[in-house]
């Protein structure tokens, strides 16, 4: 088990699928982004998610991007290295790296501005070159450019990052 983020599309919003929602008036964006749907009876819960796996739109899962952040183990090594200057780091530390398996939790619009500040931060400080060498700080390295890209992605679609 790991930790993985994700960026939903926008295209039940910009009115791009495929495919027409089965219940197109119970359909709505959760506050994760995803495409939800407003009922509990189980035959219209299976339509939407039918639908989703179809896919109603030219993105797999409905996702526009994604990364895994890495196994348990591998986030903790992530998380000990931030700590050691954990005022530098609030977003990555409280709401990214604080569990390997965290899910069903998401960053909005406001807190991803902030991710990026600390990933830029991260860059340019020695912490990457100086905590860590070989193999794992080249992980830790692709794993951090892997969520600036899809931060980069979750920014300019105006959409959260899912976890």
């Amino acid at each position: 088990m790991g930790l993985d983020a994700c960026v939903f599309c926008d295209c039940v919003e910009k009115k791009r699928l495929k495919v027409p929602h089965p219940y197109p008036r119970l359909l709505f964006i959760g506050e994760n982004g995803s495409p939800e749907i407003r009922s509990k009876v189980p035959a219209k819960v299976e339509a939407h998610d039918e639908w989703m796996e179809l896919p109603p739109c030219r993105h797999e899962q409905m996702m526009l991007d994604g990364c895994g952040l890495g196994s348990a183990g591998f986030v903790s090594i992530v998380r000990d290295m931030l700590a050691v200057q954990e005022g530098d780091y609030p977003v990555l530390l409280g709401r990214v790296f604080y569990s390997g398996t965290h899910c069903g939790d998401h960053l909005g619009t406001r807190d991803l501005r902030r991710l990026a500040v600390e990933l830029d931060r991260l860059e340019e400080s020695e912490l990457l070159r100086t905590a860590l060498s070989g193999k794992t700080a080249k992980e830790i390295r692709a794993v951090i450019e892997s969520l600036r890209r899809t931060v980069t992605t979750a920014l300019s679609v105006k959409k959260p990052i899912a976890f």
